[in-house]
């Protein structure tokens, strides 16, 4: 006969430490005897952990754009990418706030239209990850409109005379090359008439998902055969979209208690990184069983 214990966002040690440790205290110490055993029974969460932040160290890259003073591609800026979840398209969209926050655009003097040079785009033809690059000179055509005419003067940088475009930089230091599936690089071309556009695709596998398999452990687990022995359950992401509920079904397990006096039960939830899972919603429900020789 098995005993049930529920574990809810009451049982959460902590919020700030990213909702990933829940304790059970029991109403007084219980002893488990060799042959006793635990699983995971049920187990209810929202997907809610982010997939760029400075925990991943993926969430930064450079760029270098046309000066203030003769519009030659010289200035490099970084970009931090604030915690969130991102898909390529969203990721897009930060990028071009970026852009605007720091005047790194143009826009037509009718407002309806602002160009942009750089572009982090999805490939649904090659399955792959894009950057996207577009050049710029005083003589470009929009239209039958010489470009410098029709489009409000950047204040922070200079239209250059010949054609020139901004580059990208891959930096090595962090996280964000394996992010979007591009070695660490500088990504550039040299635009002219018949090339003023540049799209350059991934050559690495992109991991838009660094935490994408997960583990439960627990503090009674003792698995000889285990690294690291305290592992009770295990699921890779289900096909949920980011906020959507998880339940995953699988087959109850139940693995070996160690022997002690127990005054608690602690579970601690990791990536396949056995990095601490950061949970943004505490609300989830855990269902554990456990079977008591004795009790038999």
């Amino acid at each position: 006969m098995s005993e049930n214990i529920v574990l809810n966002s009451n049982n959460i040690l902590s919020n700030s430490l990213g909702n990933n440790i829940l304790e059970y205290n029991f109403p007084s110490s219980v002893k488990f005897n060799e042959g006793d055993t635990i699983a995971l029974s049920g187990l209810h969460m929202y997907y809610s952990w982010f997939n760029i932040t400075s925990k991943n160290n993926n969430n930064r890259f450079q760029y270098k754009w046309f000066n203030n003073t003769d519009g030659d591609v010289t200035d490099v800026f970084e970009v931090i990418i604030a915690d969130g979840y991102y898909s390529v398209n969203t990721l897009s969209e930060y990028i071009y706030k970026i852009m605007v926050d720091r005047g790194h655009y143009l826009q037509t003097t009718d407002g309806k239209q602002n160009m942009y040079f750089i572009e982090i785009l999805a490939n649904s033809t090659y399955y792959s990850i894009e950057i996207r690059l577009s050049s710029v000179s005083q003589s470009t055509m929009l239209g039958n409109t010489l470009l410098v005419d029709a489009v409000k003067t950047p204040t922070t940088w200079v239209i250059p005379t010949q054609l020139r475009a901004p580059e990208v930089i891959i930096v090595s230091n962090n996280n964000f090359s394996d992010l979007v599936g591009f070695s660490p690089q500088t990504i550039f071309f040299l635009p002219t008439t018949a090339l003023t556009s540049y799209s350059k695709l991934n050559d690495m596998n992109p991991n838009m998902e660094p935490s994408s398999s997960y583990y439960v452990t627990c503090n009674l687990v003792s698995n000889s055969f285990g690294t690291p022995n305290n592992i009770l359950f295990s699921f890779a992401l289900p096909q949920v979209s980011f906020g959507g509920q998880i339940s995953p079904q699988t087959e109850i397990i139940h693995s070996k208690i160690r022997p002690g006096n127990y005054s608690q039960i602690r579970l601690e939830v990791y990536d396949q990184r056995f990095e601490r899972l950061q949970i943004k919603d505490p609300n989830m429900l855990i269902t554990l069983s456990i079977m008591k020789k004795d009790l038999e």
